[in-house]
């Protein structure tokens, strides 16, 4: 039998790792399962810039995993072998990265990529290139606007930093609440809340948990790839929709710095690029994704 890569067996490992914490925190926390590994890994990652393989970790969130079969067919083309994992995990793919491990992921948005390097001290993960933008919003099972919405209504957040922010300025932008003055989306939590004449009640989740959540709430935050995966059209759907101008959530792909500006990444790159992912982005999700590519000259 042929050996897991290292980087598979180590997401195993991590993913029972996570499974068997999540029994004794909080529904806030979520529940993780195993990652699913690549069928044809066979090499250990070692952010090498000279091989013809490159480690990716992937979120399951999302659309992240969708576009693989199109990747490994762009990378192909090229002589690159795009080696894998998707996980369900948002802790350790940058650290992962960080250490060499893995060469690159893609989970994330700038903004939440920023605060966890700097909040957990890493030094050898960077941005490589930008992907795309997806405007958040707020969704509901049981209402088709705000004013349906009664006062004291529950509502679900993301409870990461990065993300807080979001469905609060959401809030504040269609004046049901308001919040500190000065405070930028990036950092703003519900301390930041001065005034909630609908005395409306939060829910801080874990980002992953986020869709589940939706049933047990009012009104409930999604990401627009999440929205669309389960039928909702986010322009026509959504109670609030984020506009996205100057909004620092725009999608990135990962590197260590070791391979920064080398020919791997840059045929990583030209795959997330390529115009069979902006066929397949337009076919299934229409208007509610935008590309990015024009960041990256």
């Amino acid at each position: 039998m042929k050996k897991l890569s290292l980087l598979t067996t180590m997401f195993v490992i991590l993913a029972l790792t996570f499974l068997l914490a999540a029994c004794s925190k909080t529904d806030t926390a979520g529940t993780n399962t195993a990652a699913q590994p690549d069928a044809g890994s066979k090499a250990a990652a070692t952010a090498n810039p000279e091989d013809k393989v490159i480690h990716h970790v992937m979120s399951d969130a999302g659309f992240n995993g969708e576009i693989v079969k199109i990747l490994k067919a762009e990378l192909a083309k090229d002589g690159y072998t795009l080696d894998h994992v998707i996980v369900n995990d948002i802790i350790q793919p940058n650290k992962i990265v960080n250490d060499g491990q893995a060469d690159t992921n893609s989970f994330q948005h700038e903004a939440y990529f920023d605060q966890f390097v700097k909040d957990q001290g890493l030094k050898n993960v960077s941005r490589a290139f930008y992907t795309t933008f997806t405007p958040s919003g707020l969704y509901s099972k049981k209402y088709k606007s705000f004013k349906e919405v009664p006062d004291g209504a529950l509502i679900g957040i993301p409870v990461d930093p990065a993300n807080n922010g979001r469905a609060l300025f959401m809030l504040r932008d269609l004046g049901l609440l308001k919040l500190k003055d000065g405070v930028d989306v990036i950092h703003a939590t519900l301390k930041d809340i001065t005034d909630n004449p609908h005395k409306y009640k939060f829910k801080e989740v874990d980002q992953l948990m986020l869709q589940r959540t939706l049933d047990d709430v009012d009104v409930g935050f999604l990401f627009a790839g999440t929205a669309v995966q389960i039928g909702y059209k986010p322009k026509q759907d959504a109670l609030a929709l984020e506009t996205g101008k100057d909004l620092p959530y725009k999608g990135i792909v990962a590197v260590n710095n070791k391979l920064i500006g080398t020919p791997k990444v840059k045929a990583l790159q030209k795959a997330y690029e390529s115009q069979a992912v902006k066929d397949f982005y337009k076919e299934k999700y229409g208007d509610a994704i935008e590309l990015l590519d024009g960041l990256n000259k």
